[in-house]
């Protein structure tokens, strides 16, 4: 639905060009979630801006089912921007105007008539859960409420396509989740296509069928997002991905010299990881069992990301040296990924 062709985009800071999006080419999927991630200055941002022609890139063609939107101009390019609903990571709403009026305004122009508008808005604030705020002003609502009312005003005029940027950034753990199910529920029931920008790798996990990962204004690595986080290939995706777990606080441990850590003669810390969509084993049970080795639990994190477990143990292997590695190439060959962190 959405195709990006080598998309630039320069800006010029303290007499230095820097290249915000450099040569990006990605493919957006009609009705999915998907994720641009990257950390401040990773030109996210700036990409997503290009898809609606709020930024116009310096080179390079925005396609939106098979339109080249980068030809349009005036008239033209309002008419298609109006396909493209958008929110934003501090709201944008009108403070001295109501909710209800909030959310009107993208359609005071649109032919319908004055009750006709109030009765759309009013059905889109249902929608988002806060038909009770339609009389209350921005002030007045909570944080998660006022993006609630920004995604209503953002899908008053039937837009195809959702662009969110950075839109649970200014939220806390609790009304973020709540904002994503609602997004997560909007595609599902309207069909919508949803851009969603974050530096959260825990919100691509939430909701997102796959991912782009930015980085210097380059995308290094796309992909489902399983797969993504299963076997991140770029360093800055794996210190993303290392964000939502626990299993990489063994490096800490290890830094720190704790007493946790500290290994007899023939003791090793491994690391395991599940590299498919498969469902998990018992692999501590099977492995003592089968190769007479005791493994201790430090870090242990499962989860589950598009209906297939990912996650992986810490553990401390004791046994004979043999065994151990017999273990060790036995998860290999079950595509368990298994990583020796440090031997006695």
């Amino acid at each position: 639905m959405i195709r990006l062709e080598h998309i630039t985009k320069t800006y010029v800071n303290a007499g230095k060009k820097f290249n915000a999006a450099d040569d990006v080419s990605l493919e957006i999927k009609k009705g999915e979630i998907f994720g641009i991630i990257g950390f401040s200055g990773a030109g996210k941002s700036t990409l997503v801006r290009c898809i609606n022609l709020l930024e116009r890139p310096d080179s390079g063609r925005v396609f939106i089912n098979d339109k080249d939107i980068t030809a349009l101009r005036g008239a033209e390019l309002r008419r298609q921007r109006k396909k493209i609903g958008m929110i934003f990571q501090h709201f944008n709403l009108f403070a001295s105007r109501t909710v209800l009026q909030n959310v009107i305004f993208p359609i005071r122009y649109n032919g319908l008539s004055a009750a006709e508008r109030r009765k759309k808005a009013l059905e889109l604030l249902e929608l988002v859960g806060i038909a009770d705020k339609a009389g209350a002003y921005p002030s007045e609502l909570s944080g998660g409420q006022k993006q609630r009312a920004a995604i209503a005003r953002a899908l008053a005029s039937d837009p195809e396509i959702l662009l969110c940027d950075e839109a649970t950034s200014a939220l806390d753990p609790q009304t973020t989740e709540a904002i994503l199910k609602l997004l997560k529920s909007l595609n599902a029931k309207l069909g919508l296509t949803i851009v969603l920008i974050t530096h959260q790798m825990n919100v691509v996990k939430e909701i997102c069928d796959r991912t782009a990962v930015m980085e210097n204004g380059r995308v290094v690595e796309q992909g489902d997002v399983f797969e993504i986080f299963a076997n991140p290939q770029q360093p800055v995706t794996r210190s993303f991905v290392d964000t939502t777990s626990c299993l990489s606080g063994i490096n800490t441990l290890i830094e720190e010299k704790s007493p946790l850590v500290q290994l007899k003669p023939g003791q090793k810390i491994l690391r395991f990881k599940y590299l498919e969509r498969s469902a998990c084993e018992a692999l501590v049970s099977t492995i003592s069992r089968k190769f007479n080795i005791d493994l201790n639990i430090v870090f242990g994190s499962i989860e589950i990301i598009g209906d297939n477990p990912i996650g992986g143990l810490v553990v401390i292997a004791d046994g004979n040296e043999d065994d151990i590695r017999a273990a060790v190439k036995y998860l290999c060959d079950i595509n368990v990924g298994v990583e020796v962190i440090l031997s006695a």
